[in-house]
């Protein structure tokens, strides 16, 4: 009987894109369990995981799906092992003075003691490169900027999150400055932004525009932590869905090809500008995708868009998987608007389409859902006014963007115009900012309120269940949503 079972599987055909999500899927797993102490070295279990793989697509029988999960288990374990080994690099200069050489990631901010905060890539001590970032504080007067190459003298000490190792009250020294035209014309562009509008909805702007938010005052920054904001002034998917999908509306009934050329030309551009942090990463990679799947006409379902895009960067950098809040939170919000979200549309509206305002409303919803249990998780409080910020703010920051770029652009041209240009910006960054400081005044505003992991694990079970329902109740057909609509 087990027989018969097994041969009638193997005349059962999945499609290629199933065997894809779950490659994906089996893939990630493999890497936590190499955090939990498997271990795969060597060029051997690639090349097995690749023969495995050649199998299954020449296959693409009903087996072939354990087949994948195993070359995918296989390889994740494998990229992981290979990332932990060259993690071991950092132990023998712990708690030692060393030198440290690298890459300034971001730009810098200043902590609470008035120390220059800022991290490192592209490591090196002596002439041992090392993985990761490594954490640099510093009282010394440097002029750094994001791409500056920088040396930093001091303990080194033991990470935390998704920084690898760290040195405080560092002996800090510029090595090369950075000369990239990008670069420059970025800080030339916040320095006109800067000059022609005030305080602090300038470095609000530029945080909506181009994620610089190293300016962005404390109290302002505070404020929008209570009311659950800080995700409109870190450059992400929203910003760049934004873009690829004005470019799509003004250049669609010329050519699909005008529009895949002058969105990947923007997608180039803010990930450039902005740096390429994880959740920009992630942001690129499944707008992209879903740009490529548009233009040949294919559709992605976004169950395997989304976790392609998490295998793909954190393959890059298991560390990504393993230790970035960001990533994790970024991922999860786009899952509440690309999976939930269309859902609850299809069972609240049937086949109309909400209003603009609604959308919003609901996207937002289901991205706070799916991102609130990590949250209640790792920082304990719940923001209770971060529905109705959102509904009063985010619909406002796609015209901030745009009149934002106005100003900073007329200024760097024509500095004589640029007063009256900014006039628009400084109004509606202005009803912003206020927005946001009448309602984090509100005593109730944010409640402490932490969970435990099994609550958390219970919470996302519940989701599932929910959209698996509602799934079964409304028969959505996912293949025919697109973010670049």
């Amino acid at each position: 009987m087990l027989g018969d079972f097994v041969s009638r599987l193997n005349y059962l055909r999945v499609r290629r894109t199933t065997l894809i999500a779950l490659l994906a899927l089996s893939f990630l797993v493999g890497l936590g369990l190499a955090q939990l102490g498997g271990t795969l070295l060597g060029w051997t279990w690639p090349v097995l995981a690749s023969l495995l793989l050649f199998l299954a697509y020449k296959k693409k029988l009903i087996i072939a799906l354990l087949v994948v999960v195993v070359a995918g288990l296989i390889l994740g374990i494998w990229r992981g092992s290979e990332q932990l080994a060259e993690l071991k690099g950092y132990q023998p200069f712990l708690q030692q003075k060393v030198i440290v050489r690298g890459e300034v990631v971001e730009d810098p901010t200043y902590d609470d003691k008035g120390m220059l905060d800022f991290r490192l890539q592209k490591v090196a001590v002596g002439d041992s490169p090392l993985p990761g970032q490594v954490r640099v504080k510093t009282f010394s007067f440097v002029d750094v900027r994001r791409g500056d190459l920088l040396q930093a003298e001091g303990k080194l000490v033991d990470g935390f999150g998704n920084y690898q190792a760290a040195i405080y009250y560092a002996v800090a020294e510029v090595i090369t400055k950075n000369q990239n035209i990008i670069d420059n014309l970025r800080h030339g562009f916040a320095a006109s932004v800067l000059t022609n509008l005030p305080e602090p909805q300038a470095s609000l702007g530029l945080g909506f525009l181009i994620g610089l938010k190293s300016g962005l005052p404390d109290d302002l920054n505070d404020q929008m932590k209570v009311l659950g904001l800080t995700h409109i002034v870190v450059a992400s998917g929203y910003n760049l869905t934004i873009l690829v999908r004005l470019a799509r509306r003004l250049f669609e009934k010329v050519s699909k090809y005008q529009v895949v050329a002058v969105s990947a030309g923007l997608i180039a551009g803010f990930v450039a500008v902005t740096g390429f942090s994880p959740s920009m990463s992630r942001a690129a990679l499944v707008t992209g995708l879903a740009l490529w799947a548009w233009y040949y006409g294919r559709h992605i379902h976004p169950f395997t868009l989304l976790l392609s895009a998490a295998a793909i960067t954190a393959a890059v950098n298991p560390l990504y998987f393993w230790t970035d809040l960001g990533w994790w939170l970024s991922f999860l919000a786009f899952g509440g608007v690309l999976v939930l979200a269309p859902l609850l549309q299809k069972r609240l509206f049937g086949d109309r389409q909400p209003k603009l305002l609604g959308q919003i409303i609901l996207e937002t919803i289901c991205a706070q859902l799916l991102t609130l249990p990590l949250i209640l998780l790792i920082f304990g409080n719940f923001s209770v006014l971060s529905l109705m910020a959102n509904v009063l703010v985010v619909p406002l920051v796609p015209l901030a963007m745009f009149l934002t770029f106005a100003a900073g652009t007329v200024g760097m041209l024509l500095p004589g115009l640029a007063p009256f240009i900014a006039i628009p910006a400084t109004i509606l960054l202005s009803f912003i900012t206020e927005v946001v400081r009448l309602m984090a005044q509100i005593p109730w505003a944010s409640v402490p309120f932490t969970i435990d992991w099994p609550v958390m694990v219970g919470f996302y079970l519940a989701l599932m269940a929910t959209s698996f329902i509602a799934y079964k109740r409304t028969k959505f057909n996912f293949l025919r949503a697109s973010i670049v609509e």
